[in-house]
């Protein structure tokens, strides 16, 4: 049995460059960061990914994140080979995506991303986003739904969680 799946949380390191493909696929590329988890007082370590999606998933991606926005990548890892301009054979490793989650709302007074950017030749403007509110039956009343905790802060406070430095030596306990 083979199983390939990848699934990585991390920010864009630059804006994704929308390209078609000559049968008119949409073809979007951009790189993520993810942090390492690391020992305290050890220094941090980042891994950089290259992400490659098609279709609608590349229109959408091109048109609802810029760089430095924190998304979550689910796919296969794969593997291609080129010659490049020297003539050496080389190897590149990239995340085929099947699904980009977009991690982070747009804060207020920041312009959205892709407002400026005009659309691929030949494909249509991507649709929004779906809308995440739930459909409640007709009898069912409403009730007001508390304010969600902004991300950049932490959800809770964690001193009642009992930690030992020897924790860090056996990740499995």
């Amino acid at each position: 049995m083979n199983y390939n799946r990848i699934i990585l949380v991390g920010r864009l390191t630059r804006d994704p460059e929308l390209r078609a493909t000559p049968d008119g696929t949409s073809v979007v590329r951009f790189a993520i960061a993810v942090n390492r988890p690391v020992r305290p007082g050890a220094e941090e370590q980042v891994d950089y990914f290259d992400i490659v999606a098609f279709r609608q998933l590349a229109d959408t991606v091109a048109n609802y994140t810029t760089r430095g926005r924190l998304v979550l990548v689910e796919g296969r890892l794969q593997t291609r080979s080129y010659t490049d301009r020297e003539g050496n054979r080389r190897k590149a490793y990239e995340v085929v995506a099947d699904t980009v989650r977009f991690l982070e709302r747009i804060r207020e007074g920041e312009p959205e991303a892709g407002a400026d950017m005009p659309a691929a030749a030949g494909t249509a403007p991507a649709p929004p986003p779906p809308s995440r509110t739930v459909q409640r039956p007709a009898a069912a009343a409403p009730s007001p739904a508390p304010e969600p905790a902004p991300m950049d802060e932490p959800v809770g406070d964690f001193d009642d969680i009992d930690f030992d430095e020897g924790d860090l030596d056996d990740p499995f306990r």
